[in-house]
């Protein structure tokens, strides 16, 4: 747990403007899922409009940290209803730069005391049900908690903190980061990685700054994934892939991807951060989609297809940007018919 008066250490550009000091906090969060024990960083104008929208009756939050710049232009109105909501309002120089800088004293207190050494099973700690299938040169962390008809296979190494849920299957040399959770009845093939922290950098003096992952990877029931493919974790608040899904081989699912009911990623998908996909959307293979886009309910996408704005449920798309699938394939017909032209 941190005050603002521990944290100033790590960023001292941080300015208390109302609330109490000495409130502690165990964690940082987002818009999507705002706690009273946790930070909110508010960069910009965009972000202030997304918040306003979650904050409809929700009051007590925690501490919110706005950059100077926009706290400077911020209308009473805004203002008045900020401090309302939080239980204590700061402001930084960059509030991109102040991620960086405060994620690490939280990434600390979370991953530095696990004991990622002894094999939980010699340790005492956590659950296997004696039913599950454990192969030798499987390494299972401290508190994991393993359900009912489990297979995991030779080289899997399950850090700690996971949950596997009844019935899943986790083949050869598959790697489960620290809290990681599993519905019943997946599979997670070979040399797949969840829970690895998500590519996020903000350059300040010379350097590229991390931003220390804090977030989880939940997986609903049923959900499959093929082999040496990548699911990050959230930055701060978690990476979700809903039941049913199927993700094909060789796909990277981003930091704070929301997947679904019933998503299909076929390979060599990569799904930028943040990105939102709603129940039952298809993306072809090697298709790609940026940071922060939503596709609605059951929105298609065509291989080699890239998503570059918002699409609404049903929607049908391909090419580079995507477009309308029957306004993709004119515009090619048309190329195709002018360039043979003598």
């Amino acid at each position: 747990m941190f005050s603002l008066v521990d944290l100033k250490e790590f960023d001292s550009s941080l300015e208390v403007i109302n609330g109490d000091v000495n409130l502690k906090f165990k964690s940082i969060t987002d818009s999507r899922e705002l706690r009273k024990d946790c930070l909110l960083f508010l960069k910009n104008r965009k972000h202030l409009l997304k918040l306003k929208e979650s904050l409809t009756a929700k009051k007590d939050l925690g501490a919110l940290i706005v950059e100077k710049k926009l706290f400077e232009n911020l209308e009473a109105e805004d203002l008045t209803s900020l401090k309302d909501s939080f239980s204590l309002i700061a402001t930084c120089l960059d509030a991109s730069i102040s991620m960086s800088f405060l994620s690490k004293p939280f990434w600390d207190s979370k991953f530095l005391p696990l004991n990622e050494v002894v094999d939980g099973r010699q340790m005492g700690s956590g659950s296997v049900h004696p039913t599950a299938w454990i192969a030798q040169g499987v390494f299972i962390a401290e508190d994991v908690v393993i359900g009912e008809g489990v297979k995991i296979h030779s080289g899997a190494r399950i850090l700690s903190g996971c949950v596997i849920g009844d019935n899943c299957e986790i083949f050869p040399n598959v790697v489960l980061y620290p809290f990681t959770s599993l519905g019943k009845n997946c599979r997670i093939h070979g040399g797949t990685v969840i829970g690895a922290d998500g590519f996020g950098y903000n350059f300040h003096q010379g350097k590229h700054l991390k931003v220390w992952h804090i977030g989880d990877v939940n997986i609903g029931d049923d959900v499959e994934i093929g082999a040496n493919s990548c699911v990050d974790r959230g930055t701060f608040s978690a990476t979700n892939i809903g039941s049913g899904t199927k993700i094909d081989n060789h796909v990277q699912v981003g930091h704070n991807v929301q997947l679904g009911v019933g998503v299909i990623i076929c390979g060599h998908v990569a799904i930028g951060g943040s990105a939102v996909l709603g129940d039952f959307c298809v993306m072809g293979g090697k298709a790609a989609m940026g940071d922060n886009f939503t596709l609605g309910k059951g929105v298609q996408v065509a291989g080699g297809g890239m998503v570059n704005c918002d699409w609404p449920d049903g929607a049908i798309v391909g090419g580079h940007p995507a477009r309308p699938v029957k306004e993709w394939m004119k515009g090619l017909a048309f190329v195709r018919k002018e360039s043979l032209k003598k």
